[in-house]
């Protein structure tokens, strides 16, 4: 069930033929993920590319010995250490689940051994990263630019429910302010509605 979903999601983006997705089945692990499980450990080489089916997971980095949120995935995203996944090294990034979920992982071998057998998992795994590349790209700009209202803002579109998610002080971090600039900001939003 959760595989098929998440086949799903994979063919709305490039059509893979029954024989592969047998294959990506057989290379894949559906997960169940509780809160405050980490899936991956700062220090640590990332070893997996999580799809998420469900739950809600926190990307930090560890810096001075206390955690800065670096990013935020829901349903139907993708999530991993990127740098450290794809080029196999120690990384500052953890990740954390913050609402319990399922997942479906890979390891980058497991990938590769799919890009040899077919061109076509190539294809996808171009797809995918293109998004990923381009998604983040957006946010960077947006959040060279925007100041921390409009960056909470472009949070609120992409997660609606994000402030009963995880906690202020999540958010703050990811906004690049304090925890009480961030209380502020909440209640002039209130103010002006």
């Amino acid at each position: 069930m959760h595989f098929n979903y998440f086949m799903e999601h994979l063919q709305g983006r490039f059509q893979l033929s029954p024989i592969y997705q047998q294959e990506l089945k057989s290379r894949v692990k559906v997960m169940a993920v509780y809160k405050g499980q980490d899936l991956h450990f700062p220090g640590e080489i990332c070893k997996y590319v999580y799809f998420i089916h469900s739950g809600f997971f926190r990307n930090y980095i560890l810096h001075d010995e206390q955690e800065e949120t670096i990013d935020f995935a829901g349903q139907d995203k993708f999530i991993t250490s990127a740098v450290s996944f794809l080029n196999q090294v120690n990384t500052k990034e953890g990740i954390i689940c913050v609402i319990p979920g399922i997942v479906i992982r890979i390891n980058l071998y497991d990938w590769l051994a799919l890009e040899d057998i077919s061109p076509d998992f190539l294809r996808l795994g171009h797809i995918i990263m293109q998004e990923y590349l381009l998604h983040s790209h957006h946010e960077k700009n947006l959040f060279r630019t925007a100041n921390a209202n409009e960056k909470y803002e472009y949070l609120c579109q992409q997660f609606p429910a994000i402030k009963n998610m995880v906690s202020g002080k999540d958010i703050a971090s990811y906004l690049g302010i304090t925890q009480p600039t961030f209380s502020n900001l909440l209640k002039n939003r209130l103010r002006k509605t």
